[in-house]
């Protein structure tokens, strides 16, 4: 995955944005919210929906998730299906990697090299480890009408990438835009980030006017989309108001 790097400007206003809230250390935080910034730009940048197609899954990742969630999944195929799957794919599953490496540290080398581990890595961790990237749920659905009148059997469905074949089901955003919208979700990744490095819970907002939502429209600009900063924002504040409140 190519990773994003940070210039001096854009460290600089992330250090103001740690001063603003007048805590301790500020310069050390600083640097450890920017590496943390710097992750998940990359995982945006390699999850990006519309290098996929409309944020679809590819047939090729489909088929790896197929081959995955089998009874006895043959490890010469899934080999052959990650040789095969376009750079945007490889990129998919390897920023998903790096982001679980934060909790499961087996993840960092399918982040940083998918390719080659996968030419070596052994069953019992190949195929665990791929299926968490890649395969995030699914369902049985009801088999298609043949032309015979006839109904084929009911098969599994997998969901990859927050997508699923035939799951009209599956969550949207207000305005019928997937819930896992690309934005919204660098700025999820963003939160945990400030969180995680400033010790301080992101201020709700979608104006830019607290330390944490100005630093998102920093973020927003470096990548040239600014100007989808307060939607994403508005979008991400009320989905983490449904998920609180889901909890009582």
């Amino acid at each position: 995955m190519r990773s994003y790097h940070l210039s001096d400007d854009n460290r600089f206003s992330v250090l103001l944005a740690v001063e603003s809230l007048g805590i301790r250390n500020e310069v050390s935080v600083s640097e450890a919210l920017c590496e943390r910034i710097e992750t998940s730009v990359s995982v945006y940048r390699a999850e990006d929906p519309g290098k996929r197609g409309a944020g679809q899954a590819s047939p090729a990742l489909r088929s790896l998730a197929l081959r995955l969630t089998q009874e006895d999944p043959s490890v010469v195929d899934i080999r052959d299906l990650i040789t095969a799957l376009p750079s945007a794919a490889v990129e998919q599953i390897e920023a998903r990697a790096l982001r679980l490496a934060d909790q499961v540290p087996a993840f960092a080398i399918v982040g940083s090299d998918l390719l080659n581990w996968a030419k070596f890595a052994p069953a019992t961790d190949l195929i665990p480890l791929l299926r968490l990237c890649i395969v995030e749920g699914g369902a049985v659905l009801s088999g298609q009408m043949r032309t015979t009148g006839r109904q084929s059997a009911p098969h599994f469905g997998p969901i990859v990438f927050g997508r699923g074949r035939g799951m009209d089901w599956l969550p949207k955003l207000e305005g019928g835009r997937p819930a896992d919208n690309a934005e919204v979700r660098l700025i999820a990744h963003l939160a945990v980030d400030w969180l995680e490095s400033t010790s301080v819970e992101p201020e709700a907002g979608r104006d830019g006017n607290s330390a944490f939502s100005g630093l998102v429209y920093s973020v927003f600009g470096w990548l040239d989309i600014e100007d989808k900063a307060q939607h994403s924002l508005r979008q991400y504040w009320k989905l983490t108001k449904v998920k609180r409140l889901s909890r009582w």
